[in-house]
Formats: C-alpha cells, structure tokens, sequence
C-alpha cells in the first residue's frame, strides 16, 4: 500500500452466510484446541490421553455440519497424530487463534481483542474463553455484524496490517524508514485520524496498540505482522460471500 488512496480500495461487502460463519468457527476453535493439545503432550507427557481427546475432537467435527467446511489441510492436520506433525506444519494451528479472535470480535463471541502487539495466541484469558465454547454455544451465540462494522473492523485491520508491514520491511533493510515511508505513515495516519478510524501521535505515527509501532522489538514486528495477515484474511473472507480461505500461510505475502 503506498498511498492513502489503496486504503479505499476494499472489496464489495457482502456478507457468508450465517451458517458458513458458525461452521468456520466450529473449524477454527478445533484447530486451536488441537494446537494446545500438542503444547500439552510436549510439556506435560500423557500421549496417550492427548491423542485420545485428538481423535475425539476430530470424530466430534466429522459428525457435525462444521465436518463439511473442512479444507483437505485442515483435516490433514486434524488427523496427523499428536507428536508427528513438522514444525512448519502447526503454523496454521497457531494462527487459528488469531482467525477465531477476530472472527469471533466480530460476531459477538469475544468481547475484545488483545492490545497489539499482543496476539490472541498470547492471551491466556483469551484462549480458555475460546476453548470454553462448545459448538453448542457458537451455534446459539454468534450474530452477524453489519455489513458497516464488518466493513469499520476490516479497514482498521486493513490499516494496522500496512503499517506493521512497512515496519517489518524496514527492519529488514537495516531499520530506519526512509523519507518516503515516513510520508506515507504521516498521510495515512492523518487520514485515519479525520476518518475517526484511529488517533495518531504527536510524531504523526498511528496510535496503535499499548505502544508505538518503532518501539516494538523486532520479534514483536515479525510476529504481528503475521497474525494481522491472517486477521486480514479473516475478515476479507467474512466480508466476501463464496470466497474460500483455510487458515495456511501464504508464504508468497
């Protein structure tokens, strides 16, 4: 995004279908407790019992409606048992979190989402609220935005993913933003600010999260660059009646 004129450029909102939202975040609670089993194998042992409670979540999603919504990565990485799934490979579990956070903000389930840099992923609170909700409970429980929040909530995630991406590729080339990324925060920022859409720092910086964006740690700049993606991606879909996404990596962004 180079000017303040691509942050217009959204795609028609129209919203999936209520039933596509709750069986998509059927799939991604899934996922997320399917991650957390794997953490509690490496940390706490009891294989067995993991695997087991594996098996079941699995059975569970494969006779419910939420079963047809699967993508075949998604339920490869629902069947791989617990202890043999490649590193590279529980990236999309991890980021579920995210994808059910922003999801779920949007439609009622979660009641905020944590300051970035924080992701949901990081959020102990956050993450057993999740994994409380059964699919009764999203079933019953999940509401619609309107088409204007829905499309209020993506553009602010539209913009945090720009900024934290012209960040990220600034620290790649040594850390300093140059003249014209420095231009071009200071415009989108005053725009976001005339809009209502976001605050701004005395710098001309956006006001995001619990501190400024050049104060993150490079970590913190890498992490949430990739969860603001996929909460991007989260919400295109939302936003974008029949269009298909799984939570994987695009290794191309």
């Amino acid at each position: 995004m180079d000017s303040t004129e691509e942050l217009d450029d959204f795609i028609t909102i129209d919203l999936q279908p209520r039933d596509a939202v709750v069986d998509r975040l059927i799939v991604l609670r899934a996922m997320v407790e399917r991650s957390l089993l794997e953490a509690v194998a490496e940390q706490e042992g009891k294989d067995d019992e993991v695997e087991e409670r594996r098996f079941d979540l699995l059975a569970e999603l494969l006779a419910g409606s939420a079963g047809s919504a699967l993508a075949p990565e998604e339920l490869q990485l629902l069947q791989t048992p617990i202890g043999r799934l490649p590193d590279e490979e529980s990236t999309p579990m991890f980021l579920a979190a995210e994808a059910f956070g922003v999801i779920g903000y949007a439609c009622g389930l979660v009641r905020e989402l944590p300051l970035a840099p924080i992701p949901v992923g990081g959020t102990e609170e956050l993450l057993e609220h999740i994994l409380s909700l059964s699919v009764e409970d999203i079933q019953s429980n999940t509401t619609l935005p309107s088409e204007e929040q829905a499309a209020g909530l993506l553009e602010m995630i539209e913009v945090i993913h720009w900024r934290v991406d012209v960040e990220f590729g600034s620290r790649l080339n040594g850390g300093e933003l140059t003249a014209e990324e420095k231009e071009s925060i200071e415009s989108v920022a005053k725009e976001a600010e005339i809009s209502g859409l976001f605050e701004t720092y005395p710098s001309g910086d956006l006001r995001i999260g619990n501190k400024p964006v050049r104060k993150w740690s490079d970590d913190e700049v890498e992490m949430y660059y990739i969860v603001t993606l996929q909460q991007r991606d989260a919400l295109a879909w939302l936003c974008s009646n029949g269009q298909d996404w799984t939570v994987i990596l695009d290794d191309e962004e």
